[in-house]
């Protein structure tokens, strides 16, 4: 090979490798702006899957405008961390249960009293009513002053009690440690139907049972199984008592700065999210209740007669909700739920008309 042309070879390379390092320093600068989600659900629940759907579809049709940093399985705090930090600005969106945002605006445990919602229609109009979640936005962003609800999304499905011993009562479970979140309203639950409830925050919740500090949780079956929950708590009862309810926040601050156009590819992006937080989870419920009863565990379906023991824990539930808030919000998510079993009549009637 001649000196010519092993030069002329050495230029292309230093021009490839040159042109290479100015378009990824260009892609690196293109970042205008940049969207942390921050939340504490593990990389294998439906949830992260979610904020990742957001993620590329932000990145993407922002032309690179907007840099997403995802920040799943508790790495920057609990619930109430990620709240305060997008209410003073540090993190952009992060998403908690109702008990989870319950200390910045108390009335949002309406959601979870106890047998509120039927069946998952019911949830899935409810989540989508326009009244109820302009509501609830306005008075959110008034208490906390920036933390915006974008919306409402099913989670991993409903919540049930999972304990290290069989349950097909609520009297199976007089007495058990159960572990809630740090809610008035789970508590109260809890407290009504004879359990000792026990909060302790969702990363801690594995060592937790393991070291006999509560002995039972109230969740769903992926949140169960996805954890590994199951190497210590094989009995469930599908009581379903509330359904796994996931709100999602955002700093308003960071979006008011936003340019229109690129406000409404975070909003697009956003139903995306909403899409496969509203599918994934009752496609994939099938395999973890396989890989939960493979493990050795139990899911009793209840009578009757036997649900109906635990429905006494409801009516303390709420009059201590509405001693404490008001009956404002239960109203609020009742007229919701009635609205929703209207249109779901009224849909049935037009499914089966000759």
């Amino acid at each position: 090979m001649s000196i010519t042309s092993s030069s002329r070879k050495l230029a292309i390379g230093l021009s490839g490798s040159l042109f290479s390092a100015l378009a990824f320093t260009a892609s690196v600068q293109a970042a205008d702006y940049t969207l942390k989600i921050g939340h504490v659900s593990a990389v294998t629940q439906p949830l992260s899957t979610c904020a990742e759907v957001m993620k590329s579809h932000v990145e993407r049709y922002s032309g690179g405008r907007i840099e997403v940093k995802h920040y799943p399985a508790g790495q920057l705090g609990n619930f109430r961390e990620n709240v305060e930090a997008v209410q003073f600005g540090t993190l952009e969106m992060t998403l908690t249960s109702g008990g989870g945002i319950a200390n910045f605006f108390g009335p949002i445990q309406a959601f979870d009293i106890p047998y509120m919602f039927e069946n998952d229609q019911v949830m899935d109009k409810v989540m989508a009513d326009r009244e109820l979640t302009e509501r609830l936005r306005a008075d959110v962003l008034k208490a906390t002053g920036s933390v915006r609800l974008m919306g409402m999304t099913g989670g991993v499905g409903w919540r049930d009690f999972f304990a290290d011993v069989p349950v097909k009562t609520a009297a199976d479970l007089k007495g058990v440690k159960m572990r809630t979140v740090e809610s008035p309203v789970s508590m109260e639950f809890a407290r009504a139907l004879g359990m000792n409830p026990t909060p302790v925050p969702w990363p801690e919740l594995y060592t937790s049972l393991a070291t006999g500090v509560v002995h039972g949780t109230k969740n769903a079956l992926s949140d169960v199984v996805d954890t590994s929950l199951n190497d210590y708590v094989k009995y469930a009862v599908a009581d379903h008592h509330t359904h796994n309810l996931i709100f999602w926040w955002m700093s308003d601050t960071w979006l008011q700065k936003l340019p229109e156009d690129l406000q409404g590819v975070v909003a697009d992006g956003f139903h995306e999210l909403n899409k496969t937080c509203n599918g994934l989870p009752g496609a994939l419920y099938l395999e973890k209740y396989e890989k939960f009863v493979d493990g050795g565990g139990e899911v009793h379906i209840p009578s009757a007669e036997e649900k109906a023991t635990f429905l006494p824990g409801q009516q303390p539930v709420i009059d201590w909700f509405v001693d404490k808030y008001g009956s404002e919000y239960y109203d609020l998510v009742q007229a919701a739920v009635d609205r929703a079993n209207a249109e779901i009549e009224a849909e049935r009637a037009s499914f089966i008309k000759q």
